[in-house]
């Protein structure tokens, strides 16, 4: 069940198919689209190019990004693959699950790789996130936060595990320095890492004990 938390504006530029690519330095609705798009993906709006809706640097910077994590070529232009997994990794625009808007909750998608932490409603923090690899994948479902560990270090795989958040069992949401180094190409034990230590950080010292934890 999904609750509205943002308006999706009806906008005939939601077909954008028929103006692909998508580069620098062009303008109009399409482009207000696709950042909206990005943004709602956790990716940071460019505030001078989103108010003249132009596909500057700053667009093509998380188009590159977006392009990375998900393997496609990174062209930095939204070409018919881009925009199709764009649109369908965005999709429902402004919408999250009931559970991650009744109360404070960390809000994890695992199509998207995106943690966002939610208070009533809205969104506080996006992140990306990287999961368990085959064999030991990152559980579904809500949990709530019952341990927390600053410099946590894993004896059973000899890894450090920063600002650790604990949910299910051995579980933890962490900042993992080896998803900063080699991104998605790797993956975890299970665990939900962030390669962002400042919003790593910011999650540890915010979410307390009890903070409802949503995997979906």
């Amino acid at each position: 069940m999904l609750a509205m938390i943002l308006p999706a504006p009806a906008n005939a530029a939601d077909s954008i198919a028929g103006t692909l690519p998508l580069s620098e330095q062009q303008t109009g609705p399409m482009i207000t689209l696709l950042q909206d798009r990005l943004g709602w993906l956790g990716y940071r709006k460019d505030k001078s190019e989103y108010d003249r809706t132009l596909f500057g640097p700053g667009t093509t910077r998380n188009i590159k990004d977006f392009q990375t994590k998900f393997f496609i070529n990174p062209t930095g232009i939204v070409d018919e693959r881009t925009w199709a997994e764009l649109r369908k990794l965005s999709e429902p625009r402004g919408e999250l699950p009931l559970a991650c808007t009744e109360v404070a909750t960390i809000c994890i998608s695992l199509e998207q790789k995106l943690i966002r932490y939610v208070i009533e409603g809205k969104v506080q923090m996006s992140a990306d996130a990287r999961f368990g690899v085959a064999g030991q994948i990152t559980s579904r479902g809500q949990y709530r936060v019952y341990w927390k560990s600053r410099d946590h270090f894993s004896s059973l795989y000899q890894t450090p595990m920063p600002f650790a958040i604990f949910f299910n069992g051995a579980q933890a949401i962490h900042y993992s320095p080896f998803f900063r180094a080699d991104g998605y190409l790797g993956g975890s034990h299970g665990c939900v890492n962030l390669r962002d230590e400042k919003k790593a950080a910011w999650l540890f010292k915010t979410a307390g004990l009890a903070t409802r934890v949503f995997i979906y």
